[in-house]
């Protein structure tokens, strides 16, 4: 559960597509400029986000990346999952892999117990966060910027 540059990349590039890709693929150094995200990371973040099937690339001279789906059906938890796996690591719930001795420990059960809690949180607000609703919060905050008046 370490967010890192990696995962605020992935998803600024996800949103960035999502923005841009109305006329067809978008191309890789067209995100990094626009995110100032070193390319050569990009494409690496692109390359598991094509993996996992939330991007879709296209090869040639007209070729780039394009959400696989419309922004409404992707979301947050994909993009994290995509790039770094578990959002809360399953064996700190499970227990799996530690010593069976563990479970006899009552901090054990009331520390896992408070792993599962956390994880259910970060998927409702990763799984129940769309791309799309990332755009309207974009643009709401972008139009909102329109409108200030200076006096």
């Amino acid at each position: 559960m370490n967010f890192t540059a990696k995962e605020d990349y992935g998803l600024r590039a996800v949103l960035d597509l999502a923005v841009n890709g109305g006329h067809g693929p978008v191309q890789t150094r067209e995100i990094a400029s626009r995110q100032r995200i070193p390319e050569q990371f990009l494409e690496q973040l692109l390359a598991s986000l094509r993996r996992a099937e939330v991007v879709r690339s296209t090869r040639g001279a007209g070729g780039g990346y394009a959400l696989a789906a419309s922004p409404d059906r992707v979301t947050v938890g994909q993009v994290l999952r995509a790039l770094s796996g578990p959002l809360v690591p399953p064996e700190l719930v499970t227990g799996e892999g530690a010593d069976p001795a563990l479970n006899a420990i009552p901090e054990t059960t009331a520390v896992r117990g408070l792993w599962e809690q956390m994880r259910a949180a970060i998927r409702t607000v990763a799984d129940g966060t769309t791309i799309q609703d990332l755009l309207d919060r974009r643009n709401d905050a972008h139009s909102d910027q329109g409108y200030m008046m200076h006096i």
